[in-house]
């Protein structure tokens, strides 16, 4: 069996990054028949500033299979108040591609953002999903994580 490895993204990840946020983009794009918004090329430089710049606002982990990027998990730290128990990290985009699904690699990745959420003092894991993407919410659902239908997601584009 080969070993499945998570760790820090590295700049030098960030083309198997994209290539797999290019996957994503097409299996999302596959559950509907609305046509998505391409921000591929804004995403890549973001993805670089604000990933890997002097004002890093998030974290990604790679997975690796053999070595093969198979994976990705972008994070960021938050708080909530309502609880006040410390922090927690928001997971805004998990994928693993097509070939490597169902064999963990997800879990770990989501298990990795749960240590470093601990290490903090934490105490969740934040995240979203569309409700059109029914395999995410059936793996989430699997990993113990319930909806919270009192707070659904919103946002607000101000640019």
């Amino acid at each position: 069996m080969v070993k499945i490895e998570i760790v820090p993204a590295r700049k030098s990840d960030a083309i198997d990054v994209f290539r797999l946020q290019k996957e994503f983009d097409a299996y999302l794009q596959s559950l509907t028949t609305k046509k998505r918004k391409n921000y591929a090329q804004k995403r890549q430089k973001a993805f670089m500033r604000y990933g890997f710049g002097k004002k890093r606002l998030f974290y990604t982990l790679i997975a690796k299979k053999g070595g093969v990027p198979v994976g990705y998990l972008c994070y960021h730290f938050g708080y909530d108040p309502d609880e006040m128990l410390g922090p927690v990290i928001h997971v805004v985009d998990l994928f693993v591609s097509s070939y490597a699904r169902g064999q963990g690699v997800g879990k770990l990745l989501m298990k990795r953002a749960a240590d470093i959420c601990k290490k903090k003092g934490g105490f969740a894991v934040y995240f979203c999903v569309w409700d059109k993407n029914k395999s995410a919410i059936k793996f989430y659902k699997k990993l113990g994580a319930a909806f919270d239908k009192g707070a659904p997601f919103m946002h607000w584009f101000i640019a």
